[in-house]
Order: C-alpha cells, then sequence, then structure tokens
C-alpha cells in the first residue's frame, strides 16, 4: 500500500493486491489485484485530482504539526505524471 493512500472501514483487501500511491479505496466488494497510483474508488475509478491529493496531504499533516515539504511534493508529481493504467 502506497504512501499517503487510505481504505474505508471494512474494505476487504484481497491477498496480494498491489495499492499505489495516493489512493482513496472504498466501494463494495473485494479489492482487484492492481489499484493505480491516484485512484479514487473501486467500481469504475476516478482519477484522484493532484491539486486535491496535495490539499488532503497537507491537511492531514497539519493535525501532526507537519508540511508536505517541496521535494514530497516533486516525488509525488512525478508519480502523477508518470503513471500507467
Amino acid at each position: 500500500m502506497g504512501d499517503y493512500s487510505r481504505t474505508s472501514i471494512n474494505t476487504s483487501i484481497n491477498t496480494g493486491t498491489v495499492i499505489g500511491v495516493c489512493c482513496n479505496v472504498f466501494g463494495a466488494g473485494l479489492t482487484p489485484k492492481h489499484i493505480p497510483d491516484f485512484s479514487w474508488g473501486l467500481q469504475d475509478p476516478e482519477e484522484y485530482e493532484f491539486e486535491k491529493a496535495v490539499m488532503d496531504i497537507n491537511n492531514w499533516k497539519k493535525m501532526k504539526n507537519k508540511i508536505l515539504t517541496e521535494p514530497e511534493k516533486k516525488v509525488l508529481q512525478h508519480i502523477f505524471d508518470n503513471r500507467n493504467y
């Protein structure tokens, strides 16, 4: 499971499932074996928009008195720009 990914309550993850970076995993049934980076949902997954993902990460980090650094943001941007679906 990649950094900054999360699942909803009662999500059933298959053994060996690979969940990418910045995914929001929710929906009925078992997860597929591969969930690409920046995916939103399971059934007909949508793209998790980059700026929305960064905003959500910043909000989460603020609760821990941290910030998303520019080098971290550049790595995430690189992953987003080079995704394979």
